[in-house]
């Protein structure tokens, strides 16, 4: 009987060192996430998103481990929702404007935070030397449905501008928006107020292209960082370390880093302001405006 509990004792001594052996091995193999790459050498939207990313990851290794971050191929946003439903990239995050449809695939979910906080919903516009004395002009809704717009194929903002009035042309390549505007091919690119400035830095030259100073279209647009529904942990990770990095003022630290000069270089608060209703929205279940941008000072 003894030796029977000696054994035994025994036993329950090497399982237990052998649980502990695999925790310790669980908490040290760094778990890979994957962010959307930028769509050309000049694309530098993601920038934010990843290193936000980042930051959530760095602020839950204590109880989630080690990470790899690793870049996506080159893909717009319609091929990445489609990798997204694939799920063939490990934890494959890539941020989009909300949209009600996609609400229709079972297997894509997103992380109740609204990362920009806000700021995409202010849209200031790439024009063109036509158009751009016309704009200063404007002074109702009615008239500014007279200028046709650019959008990227798949992007929110189209069905946003198509159910307010507005005809929208669709392009597919993010580069070759800023050419066509320039050439006239449509009246208005409205960027997002987070976009505009390093995009009109880095394009500035391009012959025809012209930033408006006169005008502001603003509809919600939270935006979140869509995932495959069946990557439980990441969700449950990315969701966490965002909460704790707002809790902390670390996140609007890298907001302001990132935003804050193209906040003061669009001059928001100087413009003739149009609102547009969002269609795409109804259907978010939490108060993500509770986020929202409120001029921040520096």
């Amino acid at each position: 009987m003894k030796k029977h509990s000696i054994c035994t004792g025994l036993l329950l001594s090497l399982l237990a060192v052998i649980s502990n052996i695999t925790s310790a091995e669980d908490i040290n193999t760094a778990t890979t996430f994957t962010y959307r790459a930028p769509e050309s050498d000049q694309d530098h939207r993601p920038d934010y998103e990843i290193a936000l990313i980042r930051l959530a990851l760095e602020k839950t290794i204590n109880e989630y481990g080690p990470f790899n971050l690793v870049a996506s191929p080159r893909m717009n946003l319609a091929r990445c929702l489609l990798s997204i439903r694939k799920n063939d990239l490990p934890n494959f995050f890539c941020s989009r404007g909300y949209n009600e449809t996609y609400n229709t695939y079972p297997d894509v979910t997103y992380i109740r935070f609204p990362i920009d906080l806000g700021l995409l919903s202010y849209r200031t516009c790439f024009t063109n030397k036509m158009v751009a004395e016309k704009l200063s002009n404007v002074n109702t809704l009615d008239e500014l449905r007279q200028f046709t717009h650019g959008q990227g194929r798949d992007w929110a903002d189209v069905q946003v501008l198509k159910e307010n009035g507005f005809k929208v042309i669709e392009v597919s390549q993010y580069e070759q928006l800023f050419k066509m505007i320039a050439a006239g091919r449509f009246d208005l690119f409205c960027r997002g107020t987070n976009e505009i400035k390093e995009e009109y830095d880095l394009r500035h030259s391009i012959k025809g292209l012209v930033y408006d100073q006169h005008i502001l279209l603003y509809y919600p647009l939270p935006v979140f960082m869509y995932v495959n529904k069946n990557n439980t942990k990441a969700v449950e990770r990315m969701t966490k370390g965002l909460q704790i990095a707002y809790a902390d003022g670390s996140l609007q630290k890298l907001w302001k880093q990132f935003h804050q000069a193209s906040v003061d270089f669009a001059h928001i608060q100087n413009r003739k302001i149009f609102y547009l209703d969002n269609p795409l929205i109804k259907s978010i279940d939490f108060d993500y405006a509770s986020y929202d941008f409120k001029y921040f000072p520096k």
